[in-house]
């Protein structure tokens, strides 16, 4: 808690702002006046998203601080910490200020009120007068004197978490950057759930690691899990024993070598107040029997704090490797912020990263090209030394076209051993282009929403590509992106590589082949194929046949066959038994770009009969959830940015009576007794903003799932056959198209 000292690892990116004119730190404060944390904040670390006092203390330097001029508080895009308010001190993040001169002072919290990636700013504006050398001002930042909680504290740990103080003597708007920020640590909450990890295949008297994690309520991994942790059992076919391994502790991660006596699908619970279970491993007897390929978890998109994220490049490869679970990512910073240097260090991050057999990564930049250029895309080489073509230099002092539209992009790209991504994220590919030879893949989910308006466009555009899904995270968490308090809406995606190998050899050719599939961020397993052909396969034939099966990490709701955008075969497991839950799924986007997240406030409300049990699911943020509970009626508060979230709810009296949904979207009733197996839209709106319903029995609900579609292939046009499987828990997984034509 103090000033940041300028060896930290971060402080020579951003500070244009700074003009030393070769003078000490001393002598700096002593013209421009020195900004100091003078409250007692926790000793071992400020917890994520606390509510927290914190008092400032400007002394005014020789050159005084006249009428117009002030102060800049500013903190980064990334960070969630909540925005201060300054006309109600009795709520929250309601900031004060007071001083011991003549003048007064005016504050003003501005969502971009500096220069990225330090965007949010507390203007402190002086009125009516001047301050003098040695005045001091005092601005309390989460005055809680009228009943205010405090400032909410940033959701994810950081040491330190930065802001960035500025001052403009001389009211002329130009702001001179004190030479060293103020900070604190962030640190992790309570254990709120674990979190286990198991490879997705393994082979009767194989060993595997079973790994395990504890994380706090907004997903931050506890670093000191030593004293130990819960018991944990084995499940298989439903029986449950407890599971008898010695772990080995390694920086918050326990890790237990596990092998299998028979073939099944295993799964591992550790429990306690929060039970949390694992992904599945699907145990088969022998190495003849295992997928032809590999599957293989990665991050492909993600940045840190030499750009606009948190971290270092190298804390962001570390911790997908160790707390993501992680077999690969790539980093992907946006290139108006990459200097040179900075893409030296990039590439040199990557290259030692990379570990065959273990952990597979990959050098690459986002090309962050306006809408008008063509939009965000990926770029990832297959080169150790590869240039980089920025679409311009705009943050780097050269505001102008570099590599730029899209297609000269494409062009260049094509000399290298390089690919790119659509990318969805906060501002999206204008995909009204797409070059096979270079673009392979596009992103249909990531922290920032899901977007399945994108496979439409593409389709209607006629591109032949395979999905993949990542975390485009901030917060240099790789692999475990939660959505925390501010403009994420979801859980960072993950991609499966279906790769024999684990290397960058094996990858780079599943990757061009598009053979991926991506989720919501769970490990849901899909094993699919058509006549014999992986994802992402071209086949020429009259009949089809796609043999599926799925191992979920939450109860499975419905596995689909899409052809192009319409369901044609699905199966929803309990479709023939006799329901006895309701789910309420909603959800949706506003607009395709930043602004997508879409507010739900509401209420249900029932008559005829008596809610027993309730759930939410789909919320990955403490903020969100159920509100409020009673036989009749319940409150709920949650976002969704293009995703889906759902009630879950059972009924004393069975599924009769009716039901009330009252909220800020639309308003809605319905008899219980009306609804079926398949979703009734109730309803919809652009960018799958919708309401629907549907019943089911959930008991019925497998983890595991195997069927296959026959089909008679009619059309002579190539066709994109993919699918969809849906959980309980409204994870979601999309494989790459299976391109199909009769011959």
């Amino acid at each position: 808690m103090s000033l940041i000292d300028k060896t930290h690892p971060l402080s020579r990116y951003h500070r244009d702002d700074l003009n030393r004119g070769g003078r000490s730190d001393s002598e700096l404060a002593r013209q421009w006046g020195l900004l100091e944390v003078i409250s007692e904040l926790p000793a071992g670390g400020v917890i994520a998203g606390s509510y927290q006092t914190v008092r400032l203390r400007y002394r005014v330097g020789s050159l005084g601080l006249d009428e117009d001029g002030g102060l800049a508080l500013s903190f980064r895009f990334v960070s969630d910490v909540s925005p201060l308010q300054t006309t109600d001190p009795q709520a929250d993040n309601y900031v004060s200020a007071s001083t011991s001169g003549s003048a007064d002072i005016e504050l003003r919290f501005e969502r971009k009120g500096s220069r990225r990636p330090f965007q949010r700013t507390l203007r402190v504006n002086v009125r009516n007068a001047g301050f003098t050398e040695g005045d001091e001002i005092t601005l309390v930042l989460g005055d809680t004197a009228a009943g205010s909680r405090g400032w909410r504290q940033q959701t994810f740990v950081e040491t330190p978490f930065p802001i960035r103080v500025a001052v403009d003597p001389f009211g002329t708007h130009l702001y001179q950057g004190l030479p060293r920020d103020l900070g604190w640590n962030i640190v992790a909450g309570p254990v709120a759930r674990y979190v286990l990890n198991v490879p997705s295949h393994a082979v009767v008297g194989e060993t595997v690691t079973l790994r395990l994690k504890a994380e706090d309520a907004w997903g931050n991994p506890l670093r000191d899990t030593s004293d130990g942790v819960p018991g944990l059992t084995l499940i298989k076919d439903g029986t449950r024993r407890p599971l008898e391994a010695p772990g080995r502790h390694d920086r918050g991660v326990w890790s237990y070598r596990l092998d299998f006596d028979e073939p099944g699908s295993y799964f591992f619970e550790a429990t306690g107040e929060t039970p949390s279970m694992s992904n599945g491993v699907r145990v088969v007897a022998t190495a003849a029997e295992l997928p032809e390929f590999g599957f293989h978890w990665c991050d492909l998109h993600g940045q840190s704090g030499e750009t606009v994220g948190a971290g270092t490049i190298q804390d962001y490869f570390s911790f997908g490797r160790h707390f993501g679970f992680l077999d690969g990512s790539v980093h992907q910073g946006n290139d108006f912020q990459i200097t040179l240097p900075l893409w030296e260090e990039i590439k040199q991050a990557s290259n030692e990263a990379y570990q065959p057999g273990v952990f597979v990564t990959f050098p690459g930049y986002e090309w962050s090209g306006t809408t008008a250029m063509g939009g965000d895309h990926n770029v990832i080489y297959f080169e150790d030394d590869p240039p980089i073509y920025r679409s311009s230099g705009w943050l780097d002092s050269h505001p102008f076209e570099e590599t730029a539209p899209l297609t000269e992009l494409y062009r260049v790209l094509k000399s290298h051993n390089a690919m790119t991504i659509a990318h969805i994220g906060g501002r999206p590919a204008a995909l009204t282009e797409s070059d096979p030879e270079v673009e392979p893949l596009v992103e249909i989910h990531s922290a920032w929403g899901t977007f399945e308006w994108v496979y439409q466009e593409v389709f209607k555009r006629g591109f032949k590509i395979g999905f993949v899904c990542g975390s485009d995270g901030h917060k240099g968490r790789p692999g475990a992106s939660y959505p925390g308090a501010g403009v994420f809406g979801t859980l960072g995606g993950l991609t499966c590589v279906l790769s024999k190998t684990r290397d960058r050899d094996g990858f780079w050719e599943a990757l061009r082949r598009r053979r991926t599939y991506g989720t919501t961020g769970q490990r849901i397993v899909v094993e699919t194929e058509l006549n014999g052909c992986p994802p992402g396969a071209e086949v020429r034939a009259a009949q089809a046949r796609i043999g599926v099966r799925v191992v979920g990490t939450s109860p499975l709701v419905a596995v689909e066959l899409l052809r192009g955008t319409e369901v044609i075969r699905g199966v929803y497991p309990g479709a023939e038994s006799s329901p006895d839950t309701l789910l309420l799924r909603f959800g949706g986007a506003r607009v395709k770009g930043r602004a997508r997240m879409v507010p739900w406030e509401g209420r249900i409300t029932v008559s005829g009969t008596v809610i027993a049990d309730a759930a939410m699911h789909g919320i990955y943020s403490p903020m969100y959830g159920i509100t409020g509970q009673n036989e009749r009626d319940l409150g709920f508060s949650c976002v969704t940015t293009g995703n889906l979230v759902n009630l879950e709810l059972a009924f004393r009296d069975g599924l009769f009576g009716r039901l009330e949904f009252v909220s800020n979207v639309t308003d809605l009733e319905f008899e219980l007794d009306s609804l079926g197996r398949q979703p009734t839209t109730l309803f919809e709106a652009p960018l799958d903003q919708r309401v629907e319903a549907l019943v089911l029995e959930r008991k019925g609900l497998p983890l595991e799932l195997e069927t296959a579609f026959e089909l008679e292939i009619d059309h002579i046009e190539e066709m994109p056959y993919f699918l969809r499987v849906t959980q309980l828990d409204e994870g979601r997984a999309w494989t790459s198209p299976f391109y199909v034509a009769r011959p």
